[in-house]
């Protein structure tokens, strides 16, 4: 038994009959005959109908179906090969692609959240420190009077003290040279401190810290958290600055 093409040819020659004869009998369409017969598998349908098509034609010029089948096997197998080969670069050359897209997207979406934070953290703190009171008053150790920051209009350089009717006068003054202000925090804070008009701190501190300055004229301080802040100026202590996340700021001048 020859090829395929030849095979199917000769029997139905054999048989004397047409490609119309063939296709009346079968239900074949004569274009699907003469491409088995010229083994122009390219016209062809998919495999499944195309071995039904070679079956049917098998049997219709008293050819074994199934031997006939076996001379389509080498193109079946030719076809399948070239159809499964080009899945595999597909699938292998796309995922980088999108992996690296999606690692781009990432990144730069993280880029502006966190932009988007910064910016919001830094207005949030500029609008703090803008509303914060020049003006603050700098409570003493007493419940009632109030010791007021600047110099006393009796006696310059020293601190004075404001109550009700028939308290106590003026406070003890303060040493004659200098300021001392010794600071401890009791909670979480940034702090801003200048000694005679010059910066010399500007950081966050930790509960539990404590620092001193020792000014000639003026020292001014500015809290992010003033009810964290105990202060004593020239051994005396102040007590708390103020409230809890409240940001003030203080000067104390001789």
């Amino acid at each position: 038994m020859g090829s395929l093409g030849e095979t199917l040819r000769q029997a139905r020659l054999d048989r004397g009959v047409s490609l119309t004869d063939a296709e009346n009998e079968t239900r074949v369409r004569r274009r699907y005959l003469e491409s088995l017969e010229n083994e122009d598998y390219s016209t062809l349908p998919a495999q499944v109908y195309t071995r039904g098509y070679i079956r049917a034609y098998a049997r219709y010029l008293g050819l074994d179906p199934e031997a006939t089948l076996d001379l389509y096997s080498p193109a079946r197998t030719r076809e399948e090969r070239s159809a499964v080969r080009p899945a595999t670069p597909r699938l292998s050359g796309g995922r980088p692609v999108s992996l690296q897209i999606f690692l781009w997207l990432a990144g730069g979406l993280l880029v502006v959240f966190c932009g988007a934070y910064l910016w919001t953290q830094y207005n949030s703190f500029r609008e703090s420190v803008s509303s914060a009171d020049p003006t603050a008053r700098v409570p003493i150790a007493s419940a009632e009077p109030v010791a007021i920051v600047g110099p006393s209009p009796q006696v310059p350089g020293q601190l004075v003290s404001v109550g009700p009717p028939g308290s106590p006068g003026p406070a003890s003054p303060t040493p004659e040279r200098g300021i001392v202000l010794e600071l401890r925090t009791t909670d979480r804070t940034w702090m801003e401190v200048w000694v005679d008009g010059t910066s010399q701190l500007q950081t966050t501190l930790p509960a539990g810290s404590t620092r001193s300055f020792t000014a000639n004229s003026q020292v001014r301080i500015r809290v992010g958290n003033a009810g964290a802040v105990q202060a004593s100026v020239n051994g005396e202590s102040q007590g708390a600055l103020g409230e809890r996340n409240q940001v003030k700021e203080f000067v104390w001048d001789r």
